[in-house]
């Protein structure tokens, strides 16, 4: 009921015009009995007090009679073909329980479906926005395949990449972490220089023709030291 009276307002205004001598007869008894028809409802009598004084007692009282009893609705797509409502006007209005007479219901609800899944697409993308992410085309517009280095090089793009993971895999080493062999030791050094010079003066004998006194006097160590007078 509530929607029949907005279609009304948007199409008339305050009521439903006397059609008398028009061609909108049939639309404005169509409006009475869609009231007429719609259950848990007041009479289309009482009601036409309001909304179209003009209309017949005669037929409002008919129109009561057929629709005594009646308990459920009529489909929303025969109202809307009862008052011609198409879609676009079913959008503007916000109806819910009046259909469309040009588009049928299920492609309605494929329709709504598409909307939605808009609706949830939109509010994925300010969200993907609002966490700085980029969105597809400025990607795209910044990829390797558009910007296509390799041809201002005059080369094959798998040249320009192997040359790409060849300077990228280079191995940099850095000495920060090394430490310096050690120096020698300069008094080591110094000792092995003398021991040098002094067998040079001969003032030391090695251990090859003259042997040191103390190891002379040895006791012999094998078969060969048993022999007397003769040296170990």
């Amino acid at each position: 009921m509530r929607e029949i009276e907005k279609i009304i307002r948007h199409r008339h205004g305050r009521g439903i015009p006397d059609p008398a001598g028009t061609d909108d007869v049939d639309l404005c008894h169509a409006y009475l009995q869609a009231v007429a028809s719609t259950p848990d409802s007041q009479s289309a009598s009482s009601w036409a007090l309001v909304w179209a004084p003009w209309a017949d007692p005669v037929l409002l009282d008919l129109l009561d009679r057929s629709a005594s009893g009646r308990s459920k609705m009529p489909p929303a797509d025969a109202v809307a073909k009862m008052l011609y409502v198409r879609m676009a006007e079913r959008t503007l209005l916000g109806l819910k329980t009046i259909g469309a007479c040009d588009i049928s219901r299920h492609a309605r609800e494929l329709s709504a479906k598409e909307r939605k899944r808009e609706r949830d697409r939109n509010r994925q993308e300010q969200k993907r926005r609002a966490s700085g992410r980029v969105d597809r085309s400025s990607y795209e517009a910044t990829s390797l395949t558009s910007l296509k280095p390799w041809e201002q090089e005059g080369i094959s793009r798998r040249t320009w990449e192997r040359r790409r993971v060849a300077s990228l895999s280079r191995i940099d080493i850095s000495t920060n972490g090394d430490t310096l062999a050690s120096k020698p030791d300069h008094t080591l050094r110094d000792a092995q220089n003398n021991m040098h010079q002094a067998r040079v003066a001969g003032l030391m004998v090695g251990l090859g023709d003259h042997p040191p006194a103390e190891l002379q006097e040895a006791e012999p160590h094998g078969n060969s030291d048993m022999l007397k007078d003769r040296a170990a």
